[in-house]
């Protein structure tokens, strides 16, 4: 009778009673001869598939000794190549599976990379974009009683022919005075001195990143900031016009920036008393504010000293917050407008190091001095502007 083996699911055909106990010849387990096939046809099956209940060295009925041997080893090379592939296929599978897997986990990830990068803007991009106003700096309003009168109709023009043969013959008064300076732009709650009111002006506010402006001219996302400011005698009659709008700029500086201020004549430059940046807070723009109150306008234009100085003190900004700006003003030509060029171009640096110069030629409009300050700024990075003293 023929039956499937119960263990390994092999086709048997085996001349045993039902019932009785036989060993598989292919999975060499011990099986039960079923007893329900008793009554069931015997079926023919080719002789390559009947397997008999004889030794294994015994050929079947119809076959000589020969060709049973060699059927019963093809039958099991058969049966061990298929034994080494399964077992080969289950211990690859699961290095297969993991690989891909692998894979796929890495091409998601640089995908997000990828999109990341893209689509973020860097921290230390500095922008030092010029941002032009009709009106730089808010409506000076110098007091209630006429509230209408621009600060800025009372400028008289300067002449620079006459004020330059006569600079180093001006001594102006540097009396000092008991009052303590108004911060312009500074509100009631900012400060306890606060102009706002006043002025009729709003300060920039703590906003949520860095930002300044001078004249109109903005000073882009830097977080470090000199102003490099002539207080020659050429300027007598329009350097208070000049510090209003310092003290405009100053004060509208966010607590994450810090600033410097420098004046240049002749010899050495005047500076804040810190010699150094300090935070954009109330304390130390009050502070500039006690300094520039006393300041004249006197002696002739030197800026190279100046200029050394404020590489000096952007050298020593916190790297971790990046962009380094100077404000560099004059009125008129400078004595020597090739070290002037040359200064800034030697001690500026790269990257992180470098230096914008936003220049500005105030209430004179000299060509030679005009071609000065725009090589200064152009080669920078920075942006040059005329200003009136008339606007």
């Amino acid at each position: 009778m023929e039956f499937r083996c119960e263990k390994c699911g092999k086709l048997l055909n085996v001349d045993s009673d039902p019932g009785s106990m036989i060993r598989c010849p292919h999975c060499n387990k011990k099986i039960v001869v079923p007893a329900a096939l008793a009554a069931m046809p015997h079926p023919q099956m080719p002789a390559t598939s009947v397997v008999k209940d004889t030794p294994a060295n015994q050929p079947a009925a119809g076959q000589t000794e020969g060709q049973g041997e060699g059927q019963e080893g093809e039958e099991e090379e058969e049966e061990e190549g298929e034994d080494v592939l399964v077992g080969a296929m289950a211990k690859i599978m699961p290095w297969v599976i993991s690989i891909f897997f692998h894979v796929g986990l890495f091409l998601i990830m640089a995908f997000v990379t990828m999109i990341v990068k893209v689509t973020a803007v860097p921290d230390d991009v500095i922008v030092p974009d010029a941002v032009w106003s009709d009106n730089p700096g808010g409506v000076l309003n110098p007091g209630s009683s006429n509230p209408n009168a621009p600060m800025q109709q009372q400028v008289k023009k300067t002449d620079q022919n006459a004020y330059s043969k006569r600079e180093a013959a001006i001594q102006a008064d540097t009396g000092k005075t008991d009052k303590k300076p108004m911060l312009i732009g500074m509100s009631a709650g900012e400060s306890s001195g606060g102009g706002l009111a006043a002025f009729g002006l709003s300060t920039g506010g703590q906003g949520s990143g860095p930002r300044s402006s001078f004249f109109g001219s903005g000073g882009g996302n830097v977080h470090h900031i000199v102003y490099v400011i002539d207080r020659s005698g050429s300027m007598i009659d329009t350097f208070q016009f000049v510090r209003a709008e310092m003290l405009i700029s100053i004060s509208r500086l966010r607590p994450m920036q810090d600033f410097h201020v420098i004046l240049f004549a002749e010899g050495h430059p005047k500076e804040m008393e810190h010699r150094r940046l300090v935070p954009a807070i109330d304390r130390y723009k009050e502070s500039a504010a006690m300094f520039l109150e006393p300041i004249r306008a006197e002696g002739r234009t030197d800026p190279v000293p100046a200029l050394e100085r404020a590489f000096d003190v952007l050298a020593q900004a916190d790297p971790r917050r990046p962009g380094k700006l100077v404000y560099l003003l004059t009125d008129g030509v400078f004595p020597d407008n090739a070290k002037v060029v040359a200064c800034t171009s030697k001690r500026n640096g790269t990257g992180k190091d470098h230096v914008f110069i936003n220049t500005y030629l105030y209430g004179n409009k000299p060509p030679e001095a005009e071609k000065v300050m725009i090589d200064i700024a152009k080669q920078s990075g920075g942006k040059y502007k005329y200003v009136s003293a008339d606007e």
